[in-house]
């Protein structure tokens, strides 16, 4: 069968937050995220491709890439510490889903690769499970902003850290699991501190391709992907 073309897009809303200084704690501005702990939030999407493995198609991908609608931005009253208030993101694309220990885990080290061995739990992942994957580490611009780290100001994010590790691995999965981490400053105290973390929408575009292989090949491939679904 010939191979037909397809484009698969993730789409992730803004996210937002401002400090309550007492008690020193984040507020949601923006819908369609979730907290995981004080400081670690997620937003998540999921990508059907039920219509292709019930007609029996291996899902193939020839790259991604992403796209974001504005300026990350974060601001800062009284005090800001630019050796430890940065911003980290993952952004991943997967075949099988995360729990929240594992998505949390995945700001340390990216999954799929060998993990930090301090007792948490990363999943049982490894290069073929993750379609997509972009980390970043992001710390103020101080060209691009005002103020200064004394006084209330506010600047644009630059990664200091990024890089993709996308696998592009084929799937007969049923459906792709979408996530976008974030891991924040501590909120401002009334001392000052991080006082607003805004970052723009962002979506993952999925140059994929579907195909009818050989039955076996595909058995196996199916077989491996409800494995991997159900071990999680």
């Amino acid at each position: 069968m010939k191979d037909m073309d397809r484009i698969l897009v993730a789409e992730f809303p803004w996210f937002s937050i401002d400090s309550n200084p007492l008690p020193a704690e984040w507020v949601l501005e923006t819908t369609d995220t979730r907290k995981i702990d004080d400081r670690t939030y997620v937003q998540e999407v999921k990508l059907d491709l039920s219509g292709y493995t019930q007609s029996d198609l291996t899902v193939g991908f020839r790259r991604s890439f992403e796209q974001e609608g504005g300026t990350d931005r974060i601001f800062w009253k009284k005090a800001f510490d630019p050796n430890n208030d940065a911003v980290i993101t993952q952004t991943i694309v997967s075949s099988v889903p995360f729990n929240d220990e594992q998505l949390s885990a995945s700001l340390l080290t990216s999954p799929g690769f060998i993990p930090i061995p301090i007792g948490l739990d990363y999943g049982n992942f490894n290069r073929t499970h993750i379609i997509h994957g972009r980390f970043q580490e992001m710390f103020p611009n101080t060209v691009i902003g005002s103020g200064g780290f004394s006084s209330n100001g506010n600047a644009a994010l630059t990664s200091i850290s990024d890089h993709y590790y996308s696998s592009l691995e084929p799937t007969a999965a049923d459906c792709l699991y979408c996530y976008r981490i974030f891991y924040v400053p501590a909120a401002e105290t009334v001392g000052g501190g991080v006082s607003t973390v805004s970052l723009p929408p962002k979506r993952v575009i999925l140059d994929a391709f579907t195909v009818e292989e050989p039955e076996l090949e595909y058995m196996m491939r199916l077989k491996r992907s409800y494995e991997l679904a159900n071990q999680v």
